[in-house]
Parts: C-alpha cells; structure tokens; sequence
C-alpha cells in the first residue's frame, strides 16, 4: 500500500501535464482509492490526515465527479494532492535508528588469581 501511495502523487504530478480525459478518469479513480484508504486508516485518530483525505475524496470521486472547467485550478489542486500523498508516504516509512556506539572501558581493574587454591 505504501507504494501506491507514491504511485498515486507521481500520477498527480503527470496530471499537469495535458493529457486525455481517460488519463484524468483513471486519476481519479486512483487518489479516490488511495484517499479512502487513507480515511480508514486515520478513521479514529480525525487528525490533519483524516479531514484532507476526505476533502481529497469529494474532489476525486468518480461517481460523482467535480467539474472546475479551468485547468489551472486543477494544476493547484493536483500539486497539493502530490505533495500530501509523497507527505503522508515519508511518515509512514520507518525512520531507521542510530544505536548508541559501544563504549569500551579503559580502566579495567585486574583481580588477583593464583595459581594454588586451598582445599579444607
């Protein structure tokens, strides 16, 4: 799933781009899935995350579809849905932890041992 995500803002990215309409149908077919996704996963938390996938849902619905009639609207709208999606893709990476380097103690003190033992 989460390199779908990566998918999903790369193919927003592209959409700046002139192209068909049926590129612009798949598009929205895949931030709606990538966004309802998203929504499920951040059901119960209603954070940032939760309320921009939803309005990122309701603008890319398919079924029911927004029509803004300007391209330059949808350049603004495609960039931030690009830079949200790459966004929420970085916090779900794991971030890979230093381990703490290993010190060696220099002042090691030497117990006598001999070599004879006494048996009672």
């Amino acid at each position: 799933m989460k390199y779908l995500i990566i998918v999903a803002a790369l193919c927003c990215f592209i959409g700046i781009i002139d192209l068909p309409i049926g590129y612009y149908t798949f598009l929205r077919i895949l931030v709606s899935f990538m966004a309802l996704i998203i929504i499920v996963n951040e059901f119960r938390s209603r954070r940032f995350w939760f309320i921009a996938f939803v309005l990122i849902f309701i603008f890319f619905n398919p079924f029911l579809p927004i029509y803004l009639y300007l391209k330059p609207y949808w350049i603004i709208i495609d960039i931030i849905v690009g830079i949200l999606l790459f966004i929420y893709f970085l916090r779900l990476v794991p971030k890979k932890k230093v381990k703490p380097s290993e010190t060696i103690d220099i002042r090691h003190i030497e117990t006598p041992r001999t070599r004879d033992r006494i048996i009672k």
